[in-house]
């Protein structure tokens, strides 16, 4: 056996203090004893039997074990008399490991793992994937890198300088390794969805630059030039758009894209004003990111709620005169921050005189990523508050992380569950 295989079978087959002993039988198979060894006992606690055919000179891999989706780690019950798993065990795609009981002698379990060789194949799959994918990010920087040196001529200045915000981050990621794409991006994204985006982005840099005004279809026809191209960016939009909007903090539709067919809502209730609208309270209305890109809002309102549900924010201002009696201002992210919510709130804090602002999530992963990009947005002047699951408040973001964390080893819950009435508002605003 190869040192290879060897220290294959050592890192995935092996428990803690177990050891192995070869040995050849006389049916072209190799015997793998493996052993437990302390002062006292010698003990043999399971047995690896595998082929000795040289792998390099048998066919590419059978699809059928393909589909068993194995892993070093798993398991497989399979028949031993079973055409598909003599050839698989013959021809090394697999291995047999039977573990004995605590007298050596009798078996306690079979199984089917995987073999050195099907490991190999999947480390080569591995290998030729990961030299695709630094290829794909070569060629982008070297198609893409000319974008961040053209100049944007625009009557709109907001363009411009989103445009130029771009060109920037074009420039930055040019510069970088493929690895180190995972600082810029959700953690949740595969490379290949990150390299993606870039393309995305590139493409949508083209058609800013070249054209006054664009269609979502012309982003993906004019980059990649064939049949099926206008499609390639689709089962990303929201995802890609909200991105690009994040990055340039400006919406899609003033840097020129058309027929977008959605409009980014920020439901809220209580006293909002801007250059071209005013707002009062007593219902729930609704900002666009198109009006929050073009306004400048101020309130006046001492108290800022950022809730994360619709049913939250309907409840409080269903309350009668609970948020003008309280100079409160509540704020629905509805279940996911946006670009156009972040510029709001930063609107909102810097041209009003907010006292406090309190945060109030879901209890689950979720709803604490959620606070923490609210808490990431908010001023580190202002005083903030976070509501807990029990009812209470916390005042530092350090405390209340650590609390969800060890919250949610056990548990879940949602902003309703703790949706109360208005003398527990009261008691969280003055306490």
């Amino acid at each position: 056996m190869k040192n290879d295989e060897i220290n294959y079978i050592q890192n995935y087959m092996l428990k803690s203090g177990e050891q192995l002993d070869f040995s050849i039988n006389e049916y072209s198979f190799i015997d793998v004893k493996i052993i437990k060894r302390t002062e006292r006992t010698f003990r043999l606690t399971g047995l690896l039997t595998l082929s000795q055919i040289n792998s390099e000179e048998l066919e590419t891999v059978d699809e059928d074990i393909l589909k068993l989706s194995l892993t070093p780690m798993k398991k497989l019950k399979l028949e031993d008399h079973h055409p598909n798993t003599i050839k698989w065990f013959e021809q090394g795609w697999i291995m047999k490991e039977i573990r004995f009981k605590k007298d050596g002698k009798t078996p306690d379990s079979q199984s089917y793992r995987m073999g050195f060789r099907l490991y190999c194949y999947f480390q080569e799959q591995l290998r030729a994937k990961e030299e695709k994918l630094e290829k794909e990010f070569f060629n982008w920087k070297n198609n893409s890198l000319m974008l961040s040196e053209l100049y944007p001529k625009f009557k709109q200045e907001r363009r411009n300088r989103a445009i130029q915000v771009c060109q920037a981050f074009i420039h930055e990621l040019c510069g970088l390794q493929l690895a180190n794409l995972k600082d810029y991006f959700s953690a949740t994204w595969p490379v290949s969805k990150k390299l993606k985006f870039l393309h995305f982005i590139s493409a949508f840099m083209e058609l800013c630059l070249q054209k006054e005004e664009f269609d979502w279809k012309e982003i993906g026809a004019l980059y990649y030039k064939e049949i099926g191209g206008s499609k390639q960016f689709d089962a990303y939009k929201e995802e890609f758009l909200d991105q690009l909007e994040s990055i340039t903090q400006c919406p899609a539709a003033l840097m020129g894209m058309i027929s977008l067919g959605k409009i980014t809502p920020l439901y809220f209730s209580g006293q909002i004003t801007g250059q071209y609208s005013a707002y009062q309270y007593g219902t729930v209305h609704a900002l666009t990111d198109l009006s929050i890109s073009e306004e400048n809002y101020a309130t006046n309102a001492l108290n800022i709620w950022l809730v994360e549900n619709r049913a939250v924010l309907t409840r409080m201002a269903a309350e009668k005169g609970f948020l003008k009696e309280n100079h409160s201002l509540v704020i629905c992210v509805d279940g996911h921050v946006r670009s156009s919510h972040r510029l709001c709130i930063e609107q909102l804090l810097k041209n009003s005189s907010v006292e406090q602002v309190l945060v109030w999530s879901d209890y689950d992963p979720d709803g604490l990523q959620i606070a923490k990009e609210l808490y990431n947005v908010i001023s580190p002047q202002l005083p903030i508050k976070w509501i807990t699951a029990d009812g209470e408040t916390m005042k530092s973001w350090e405390k209340y992380e650590n609390y969800m964390q060890a919250f949610l080893k056990n548990n879940r819950m949602e902003q309703e569950e703790v949706l109360g009435g208005a003398a527990e508002w009261k008691k969280w605003i003055h306490h």
